[in-house]
């Protein structure tokens, strides 16, 4: 059964009939006790008014005055029936019609209550008790037929019965409409996937109950998500088809002149040019391209563990300049997002401080439960306010030239893609090239 709505129905369904049961047979139970109760209290008070009126003769046997006696006992076959027995002899009620009483074993610290078959198969209710009267035992039980109280219950049982089922079945009508009406923004939802694959809408509807509300939120992300991807790799095709018409009417021009026989120094070097941009282009666009973006589900990097790594890698290439790099992150720093993003966003802005620094390069990262900080710096020149200006604004210019070029470009890019802000200027405690990353540590959807 995979219907979460079948699922609630038959869970109900079941709990309310079991509680319907139960109600049904508690109740009887309880009226049957309470009848049982209330016929046994009576019996005691006619047993001790036997008690009172119990007198022996001079023989020894016992005997009652008549007038202290319930006149049920004397209709015969009444159901009210007494017998006292002693070791004299044995007195009975006139209504038993010279028919047998059969007695249970009694005692004399409390009254004795049972069921017993009586004349005519009556069901009679019997209390009895054992008395020590003139040293010597005298046993009274005295009974009422209890036929016509069960038959009274059972009627009221079954109308009670007959009441419930009608109650049940409003509360299965009742419970029917609740399920529904509880998941009708989940059957809104379901309406709206089919609409959503067709096209028709862009984004599920967020107007769902606060239980389902992440979820609709975070495949509207993922959606939101995926379209920036589409976007982002089109406008890649487009930008690089832009870009590469002019090195390629370059390359054809080239081809339609052959080159001079006297001097092919500078064809050769018009014609490496040329390819040498292709490739730059190429290349800034597939790094754009590899750009995950978003904060993924599941997916966590530690910078400590990753920049470590990335530290090594990057005084490997530099070797030659004896360069120190500087780490400072806190221990267990973390990120929601994609490993390769982060790398490239770190790689970029350490390969660029370190082309440009003299001695020493410093990454310094702060964190909260919102956000994560991150500022690479150098040593090095630094850059021009005039120029600064125009890479806070593009990070595109001289992008031909290892440095201040296509690594901020591919950096802003990620940037962007985090919904984070990317801050250009001057480092005051290196005095070089300056660049403040902030990214949300928290899920959130793309920029």
């Amino acid at each position: 059964m995979t219907s979460l709505q079948a699922r609630l129905s038959t869970s109900l369904i079941l709990t309310l009939t079991t509680l319907a049961v139960l109600v049904v047979a508690i109740g009887g139970y309880s009226l049957r006790q309470l009848a049982e109760d209330f016929v046994a209290t009576r019996l005691e008070h006619d047993l001790e008014t036997l008690l009172a009126a119990l007198e022996f003769d001079s023989a020894g046997r016992p005997q009652l005055a008549d007038a202290h006696t319930n006149s049920a006992f004397h209709q015969p076959l009444s159901g009210h029936y007494y017998r006292i027995d002693s070791p004299a002899g044995e007195l009975c009620s006139r209504s038993l019609w010279d028919a047998e009483l059969p007695l249970p074993p009694l005692t004399t610290d409390r009254f004795t209550r049972s069921f017993t078959t009586g004349p005519q198969g009556q069901l009679l209710l019997l209390v009895g008790r054992a008395f020590r009267i003139r040293n010597q035992p005298v046993t009274i039980v005295v009974t009422e037929d209890f036929g016509p109280i069960s038959a009274g219950l059972r009627r009221l049982m079954l109308e009670f019965g007959l009441i419930a089922l009608l109650l049940l079945g409003v509360l299965l009508l009742l419970q029917r409409l609740i399920v529904r009406r509880g998941l009708a923004p989940l059957e809104q939802i379901r309406h709206e996937l089919p609409r959503l694959a067709r096209g028709d809408i862009a984004q599920l509807s967020i107007d769902a109950p606060a239980e389902v509300r992440p979820l609709v939120a975070e495949l509207n992300r993922l959606l939101e998500l995926l379209g920036q991807r589409q976007r982002r790799a089109r406008h890649a095709l487009g930008n690089l088809a832009h870009a590469l018409k002019t090195p390629l009417t370059a390359l054809t021009q080239l081809a339609e002149q052959p080159p001079p026989v006297h001097d092919t120094t500078a064809w050769w070097r018009d014609l490496r040019q040329q390819l040498q941009n292709i490739r730059h282009l190429t290349e800034r666009e597939l790094k754009r391209a590899r750009i995950a973006g978003g904060s993924i589900p599941g997916q966590r990097v530690l910078l400590d563990r990753e920049v470590a790594d990335l530290a090594t890698t990057l005084r490997r290439i530099h070797r030659e300049r004896d360069l120190q790099i500087e780490i400072h992150i806190p221990p267990d720093s973390g990120l929601p997002g994609d490993r390769d993003d982060l790398l490239e966003l770190l790689g970029n802005l350490l390969d660029n401080a370190c082309q440009w620094a003299t001695s020493t390069v410093r990454l310094t990262a702060e964190a909260n439960d919102e956000r994560l900080w991150l500022q690479v710096e150098d040593d090095g020149p630094g850059c021009p306010p005039d120029r600064l200006a125009l890479l806070q604004r593009g990070i595109r210019i001289d992008e031909s030239r290892a440095g201040h070029g296509l690594g901020l470009a591919i950096a802003s890019d990620i940037v962007e893609q985090y919904g984070g802000t990317l801050q250009l200027g001057r480092s005051a405690a290196l005095g070089g090239f300056l660049a403040e990353v902030a990214l949300p540590r928290l899920a959130s959807g793309p920029a």
